[in-house]
């Protein structure tokens, strides 16, 4: 894994969370040790992801927030300091997914438990605080869908292929195959 610092001095350092390879984190940015990562995912500065699965071929922006914590709202106090249990632990019950080939622009809070389809892709500065389907294209705050990236018939001939489990080159070839209509 590569891990690039801002002041352009280059680092390589273990993580404590679960990362594929090729995977790249522009510092400064946190990911908290519950975090498992796919192959080959970008993830830009300032970015904030707590207790999250996030797939292979990723590009995630700058400043994304994925999974922040949730205080209570049926509680008489919304403090952390009235936590029932472990404060982290209760600020995170619900895991965030991430599908493979999800495109986060900058800017984008993805709620706690929201779970992201496979090539879907989220607009800078939107709040996605529901599901989002595979291939859709959502935004605002809240996000909306705003249309999908292709017909429900191409939608399923590409999840079928399931690219984003291959290698690199092997996902060039069958990325290849489906845009020429292979």
């Amino acid at each position: 894994m590569r891990i690039f610092k801002r002041n352009k001095k280059y680092s390589v350092q273990q993580p404590n969370y679960r990362v594929g390879h090729d995977t790249v984190v522009m510092q400064p940015a946190y990911i908290d040790d519950n975090c498992e990562i796919g192959k080959y995912t970008y993830i830009g500065t300032y970015s904030n992801i707590t207790r999250a699965k996030i797939g292979n071929y990723c590009s995630i922006g700058n400043f994304v927030s994925i999974g922040p914590g949730e205080h209570k709202m049926d509680r008489i106090s919304t403090s952390h300091w009235f936590a029932q249990r472990n404060n982290y632990d209760e600020l995170t019950e619900q895991d965030c997914i991430i599908g493979d080939d999800v495109w986060i622009g900058v800017g984008v809070i993805i709620r706690r438990g929201v779970h992201v389809g496979t090539g879907a892709v989220i607009g800078a500065n939107s709040f996605v605080n529901s599901d989002v389907p595979p291939f859709a294209i959502v935004a605002g705050s809240p996000a909306k869908i705003i249309r999908y990236r292709f017909d429900s018939k191409k939608i399923k001939t590409v999840l079928k292929s399931g690219w984003w489990n291959k290698d690199l080159d092997d996902a060039k070839q069958i990325i290849k195959q489906l845009e020429n209509g292979e």
